[in-house]
């Protein structure tokens, strides 16, 4: 079995590629740069805009599954550079499956976000790209029998992210810095925080079946508000860090999630916090 990362030398990507090697299986990676936290096997730099670059690798490494994480991600990141997310996360998937579809590829993996469930109350562009690249990936589903996955992530934090600016990794890289927390809001809104590792893990198994739905959510079910986040990072790096609120990008959803005020975080949480914290430490 030939696997192809897109997005290779991006965080997911990365962990990824390091999951697949331990389990033995045939990697190639596509990437607009370099990985600087690994070096990658099998590892081509181009952009997916250059569709015929991508069909000749696909071709000639006879791939049989594709996972597409290639993106720019979150909200604040496409607000302030939409012509670039529109590139590389709407132009550049309709490339894969029409690559994907002209070589009869067996098997498609599409990352998505759950920004796609509130996008039209909360419109934004991030939001936008991925609920266009999802009624695209239906499209081809439908239309051209092509087995394309599209896989909801909720919020992932883990190692090999410096280059991320989401919560977790914002607030980690501002402890150990002694900065302040910079939050949107109150902090009592909540997100579901799936750890990276057990995300690619939950990738490895939709590679393994033999039958797909279209749609899969890669997240935990529960969900934690960032107030109960920046107290459990306080307690693992023995400090108080103070905060502050600053404005939110246009869409960012700040509503205040009552459920989850006085639940306390979950040990597994809390564990892979603390993994994420050391491995910082260990590299910052």
């Amino acid at each position: 079995m030939n696997i192809l990362i897109t997005g290779s030398s991006g965080f997911i990507g990365t962990n990824l590629n390091l999951y697949l090697l331990k389990k033995k299986v045939n990697v190639f990676n596509i990437d607009k740069k370099k990985n600087q936290y690994t070096l990658l096997k099998n590892f081509f730099k181009f952009d997916l805009i250059n569709i015929n670059k991508l069909e000749e690798i696909c071709r000639k490494k006879k791939i049989d599954i594709i996972i597409n994480l290639a993106a720019i991600s979150g909200v604040k990141n496409c607000h302030e550079e939409p012509n670039s997310a529109f590139k590389d996360n709407v132009i550049s998937t309709y490339n894969v499956l029409q690559v994907a579809k002209k070589l009869k590829i067996k098997k498609v993996l599409l990352a998505s976000s759950f920004a796609v469930n509130t996008f039209l109350k909360k419109p934004n562009f991030y939001g936008y790209t991925k609920f266009s690249a999802e009624n695209m990936a239906y499209s081809f589903r439908k239309n051209y029998n092509l087995d394309v996955v599209v896989m909801r992530f909720s919020n992932v934090f883990g190692p090999y992210s410096f280059h991320k600016i989401s919560a977790v990794h914002n607030f980690i890289k501002k402890s150990l810095s002694n900065k302040s927390f910079e939050i949107h809001g109150s902090g009592s809104q909540s997100r579901d925080f799936i750890y990276v590792l057990d995300l690619v893990k939950k990738i490895f198994n939709i590679i393994k079946l033999k039958k797909t739905k279209f749609k899969y959510n890669l997240n935990t079910s529960k969900k934690t508000n960032i107030s109960n986040i920046i107290k459990a990072l306080n307690k693992i790096s023995n400090k108080e860090n103070k905060t502050i609120n600053v404005k939110p990008p246009p869409g960012y959803d700040i509503q205040p999630d009552k459920r989850s005020l006085n639940k306390k975080i979950n040990k597994n949480l809390y564990n892979s916090l603390q993994k994420t914290y050391w491995w910082y430490s260990k590299n910052i």
